[in-house]
């Protein structure tokens, strides 16, 4: 007995060695075959994260555009089939909590087409507050406080309870929706981006890709016993774009073009002042532009407009889109023009470098001038008699610019227009710049250059003009034009910076002293005089072109685009404001006053904002010719800068600021209740008792701190670039070394003469 039980005990034992031996072996040899048919019989769970988009903020981190956390509410009709008893509560909860009709949802969860699926969007985009009442109502938050209240039976609590159980299947799938705060203000600089994040227009598509951040993913595997192992990839979000925009100027910006296109706006033309109405506010000694606007924003909430599908079915697909990228054009970089006299300063310094005129030496106008067999006539038919250099600005002569133009000759001409900019894409950082014409040395002869000596015969765009405006009275630095001035990582620290990049000097200090003070003079005794700030030294130039019509390529009798560039303080500029207003809605187009107005209006309001407060004596008589009164003045216009604030009506007000009497208004100047100042302290304090601190210095006192000749016969621009080498102007944001700055008063363009 004892020999058959050890018997039996050793084969056993032998089997179990075997048997081990064979499962190595075969581990050994097919052990990946069989994991895979193992994994094979899992359920693999993946999700992406989504990364969230960069903000795009203002000069003072002002938020422009950001992505807010949604939810996309998600069936799991599989989950939910698995139980008859889970269908008709999930289906009352969902639409009861979202407003999703009933039989619309038990479609999704029944129907043979997606009754197995896993993945059903019922409802985009919900909020956090309405994703955290649906799991506290599927919890059954408020049946707590009812059974402790006990306004209901046990017996009909526990039914309530049961049914709350069987709600399932249902999901939050974390998604972000793009948000613009300010709807139309800056609409065309800050651009919008589409439901899959892609930008469109604007800096949302110029930088798009330092925007957009990379998903992360969340993955693993989910047994049958429901055991998890995963692993997590977080996302990288994107970086925020800071602008060098300021919303308080970009505010009184378009306050003023609206002003404009609500006094001389008509049914006739869909309420708009004039065609178009741009204008650029610019820092001349960095390139960075304060406030870019046009008399065409969009609400960046809703950039595809009311048209219907019916409409849209009518219209064509191809015009559709047509009308959608007229709506969201930027007038200020993508559409050219004939500029006018406003160039005529360039032109001048242009003529000073070469050494080919001279301060001081003077021209004779007799109202026009035989260009070969074309007449050409001047602003004043009836001539301006003996002028300086300096008064051909003044008087805004075009006989004295045809002959400064003559002394220059068609290759330096070119060149300096080529100096100061024109005829090539400035490079700013946005997309659809249009780079103007310009006439190449075979193609101007003795008319073209006459004419585009005083800005007809080219075309160019309103950053070209002020850009080149800058440079020539700025020191002669020709700075690059942009909108950005740092990126940002998504925890708020610096990623990178641009510094001012200075492209090239075209002329010199010398020369550049000589053209403010001739601007100088044009406003303060020329064309420019309804341009003048009362208390402030300023210097600027009109410009009006006469348009042509695109039908028959001739001029267009009585079409004008007319315009305003000027700088303060004229000896030392801060800011350059350039206002373009193309085919006024008025009977005389060719009325420059339009233009100085809108100038003088905005430079009350944005100077005093800037720093840059009054020092010359406000006079009656100064008043009187302005056709203001003294309410009009800088002195009334002071402000604080903006922030946030509470009202006594509960309302947040993100435009308060404190006016020049210490009241604290909103952007319409209504005194908001309940605030209160504190000038010392330099805070305010709203009507929920937040302190704010504000800055107050701009309201420390200074003491503590005529229509011209027609020319139908003048040459036209030509139809297309006329450059010998294509334009390779893009924006990088390079930085410049201090060395490099500091050198950069010795750079003259090739060949130019230096004084």
């Amino acid at each position: 007995m004892q020999r058959r039980l050890t018997a039996a005990f050793a084969f056993v034992l032998l089997c179990i060695v075997f048997l081990l031996i064979r499962i190595a072996v075969v581990n050994a040899s097919k052990g990946n075959k069989y994991a895979k048919q193992v994994l094979s019989q899992q359920t693999y769970s993946s999700r992406t994260i989504p990364a969230r988009r960069g903000e795009i903020v203002d000069a003072n981190g002002i938020v422009m555009a950001r992505s807010e956390r949604r939810y996309n509410v998600v069936l799991d009709c599989y989950a939910i089939n698995q139980d008859e008893d889970y269908v008709e509560p999930t289906i009352r909860a969902v639409s009861k909590e979202f407003g999703v009709d009933e039989d619309k949802v038990r479609k999704i969860i029944t129907s043979d087409a997606t009754k197995n699926s896993r993945y059903q969007v019922l409802v985009q985009k919900v909020t956090k507050d309405q994703k955290d009442t649906f799991e506290a109502y599927k919890a059954g938050k408020d049946l707590e406080e009812t059974e402790k209240s006990g306004g209901k039976s046990d017996k009909v609590l526990q039914a309530e309870k049961d049914e709350r159980a069987d709600i399932q299947g249902v999901w939050f799938e974390e998604v972000y929706q793009r948000t613009y705060p300010f709807g139309t203000l800056a609409a065309n600089v800050v651009g919008f981006s589409n439901d899959i994040g892609d930008g469109v227009t604007g800096i949302e598509n110029y930088y798009n890709k330092t925007l957009t951040g990379t998903d992360g993913r969340q993955f693993g595997y989910l047994d049958s016993s429901s055991g998890v192992e995963q692993s997590t990839i977080e996302p990288d979000n994107g970086k925020t774009v800071q602008m060098t925009l300021n919303m308080n100027i970009q505010q009184a910006v378009q306050d003023q073009i609206d002003a404009f296109d609500k006094e001389y706006g008509t049914e006739d033309s869909d309420g708009k002042g004039a065609k178009n109405v741009g204008v650029i506010v610019m820092d001349p000694n960095s390139g960075s532009i304060l406030a870019m606007a046009s008399n065409h924003e969009y609400d960046l909430s809703d950039p595809y407009g009311d048209y219907t599908q019916e409409e849209i079915k009518k219209m064509g697909n191809d015009a559709y889109v047509e009308a959608l990228n007229k709506s969201w054009e930027n007038f200020c970089v993508s559409q050219s023009y004939e500029p006018g006299s406003v160039v005529k300063p360039i032109t001048v310094a242009s003529a000073l470098e070469e050494g080919v005129v001279h301060d001081g030496d003077h021209f004779y106008c007799g109202g026009s001038l035989f260009i070969t067999d074309t007449k050409i006539n001047c602003d004043n038919i009836y001539g301006h008699g003996d002028e300086t250099l300096e008064y051909a600005i003044v008087n805004s002569c075009n006989v004295a610019l045809m002959e400064v133009g003559a002394k220059l000759g068609v290759k330096n001409f070119i060149r300096y227009e080529k100096a100061f900019g024109f005829g090539s894409q400035t490079g700013i950082d946005l997309p659809n710049e249009n780079a103007g014409v310009i006439y190449n040395e075979n193609t101007m002869h003795e008319v073209e250059l006459a004419t585009c000596s005083f800005g007809q015969g080219f075309t160019v765009n309103m950053v070209q003009e002020a850009a080149a405006f800058s440079a020539a009275i700025n020191g002669g630095y020709y700075y690059q034009p942009h909108v950005v001035g740092a990126i940002l990582n998504a925890d708020g620290t610096t990623s990178s910076t641009v510094e001012p990049l200075v492209l090239r000097q075209p002329v010199s200090q010398e020369v550049s002293r000589y053209i403010r003070r001739y601007i100088q003079t044009a406003v303060e005794q020329g064309t420019g005089k309804k341009s003048r700030v009362p208390g402030y030294l300023t210097g600027g130039k009109t410009g009006t072109a006469e348009k042509i019509d695109p039908e028959t390529g001739k001029r267009a009798k009585g079409k004008y685009l007319v315009s305003f560039i000027g700088a303060a303080p004229i000896d030392d500029p801060k800011v350059v404001i350039y206002v373009v207003i193309d085919e006024p809605n008025v009977e005389e187009q060719a009325d420059s006053s339009y233009p100085q107005t809108l100038f003088r209006k905005i430079a009350t309001q944005v100077f005093p904002y800037m720093g840059i407060y009054p020092t010359e004596p406000v006079t009656d008589q100064l008043l009187q010719e302005l056709g203001i009164t003294k309410d009009e003045t800088v002195e009334n216009e002071i402000k604080s800068a903006t922030f946030q604030c509470f009202g006594a009506d509960g309302k947040l007000y993100n435009d308060a600021a404190v006016n020049a009497k210490g009241e604290v208004v909103d952007s319409s100047g209504n005194v908001i209740d309940g605030v209160t100042v504190n000038r010392d302290a330099g805070t305010v304090t709203d009507a929920k008792g937040n302190v704010i601190e504000v800055d107050l210095s701009a309201l420390k006192s200074k003491s503590d701190s005529q229509l011209p000749a027609d020319n139908p016969d003048i040459a036209s621009p030509p139809e297309e670039q006329q450059d010998d080498k294509k334009s390779d102007s893009t924006w990088s944001g390079a930085e410049v070394s201090d060395q490099a700055r500091e050198q950069a008063g010795d750079v003259t363009i090739a060949g130019a003469g230096g004084n």
